[in-house]
């Protein structure tokens, strides 16, 4: 067997190794999340979390690493039917957990802004009244070539009202990463919005109270009331 058999062997073994990987991680995610949504007592409206493809991540090193000798040692295991299966087996059992040890992931519900960094690590988070912007930063794409060829990242940056910059987890900006980033951006201002409005519609509630109670209606003079036995019957 030539070299580039061997190498498109290879090869072939690491992606079947990524994508079983990628959609087995994806299942128990989603399952997670609905069983224990992120917003706690909220509910998520929107949501977006580190995926397998985000680059300069290095959380996601030790993935990748195991994902890409499980792939090889397995390619060898079918080529060649010995031990070697067992260790691929067991290196991409190990890339499973290690992604989901480490999932970073984002929530926004109609009054918080939530994210965790790592499985067991407690989440933190916002409240969106406290909020002044919301940014949406992309890193790490180069400036030329098509945009399927420039994978970046990108993540949701948190302006507070303070003045502080509270930098979300990143993510992937291929493959529906970037827009799930900007629709939960979209959906955090929308909120902003509706906070805004509630906050001047009080403001202005309370003026209007505050005059009533400077300026109470002089009561009305006698001549001014009409008489309903006197208005003409027809």
């Amino acid at each position: 067997m030539d070299a580039l058999t061997t190498a498109l062997i290879g090869a072939a073994g690491v992606a079947a190794a990524v994508l079983l990987q990628y959609a087995v991680v994806r299942g128990l995610r989603v399952a997670l999340l609905a069983y224990q949504p992120l917003s706690g007592e909220h509910t998520d409206s929107a949501l977006y979390e580190r995926s397998l493809w985000t680059p300069g991540e290095r959380g996601l090193l030790p993935v990748w690493l195991a994902l890409i000798a499980a792939g090889l040692l397995g390619a060898t295991a079918l080529r060649s039917a010995d031990w070697s299966l067992w260790p691929a087996l067991g290196l991409w059992a190990v890339a499973v957990g290690w992604d989901l040890w480490a999932w970073e992931r984002v929530a926004a519900s109609v009054k918080f802004v939530t994210w965790r960094r790592g499985w067991r690590k407690s989440s933190r988070r916002v409240a969106i009244s406290d909020l002044r912007e919301v940014l949406v930063v992309e890193r790490n794409r180069p400036a030329r070539g098509p945009a399927w060829l420039r994978p970046g990242a990108c993540q949701l940056v948190l302006m507070l009202k303070t003045g502080k910059a509270v930098k979300m987890p990143r993510t992937g900006a291929l493959l529906g990463g970037e827009g799930r980033v900007e629709d939960l951006a979209n959906f955090v201002r929308l909120q902003m919005d509706v906070v805004a409005d509630n906050r001047r519609r009080a403001a202005a509630d309370k003026r209007a109270a505050l005059r009533r109670a400077l300026h109470p209606m002089a009561p009305a003079h006698p001549a001014t009331k009409l008489d309903p036995s006197a208005l003409p019957r027809g």
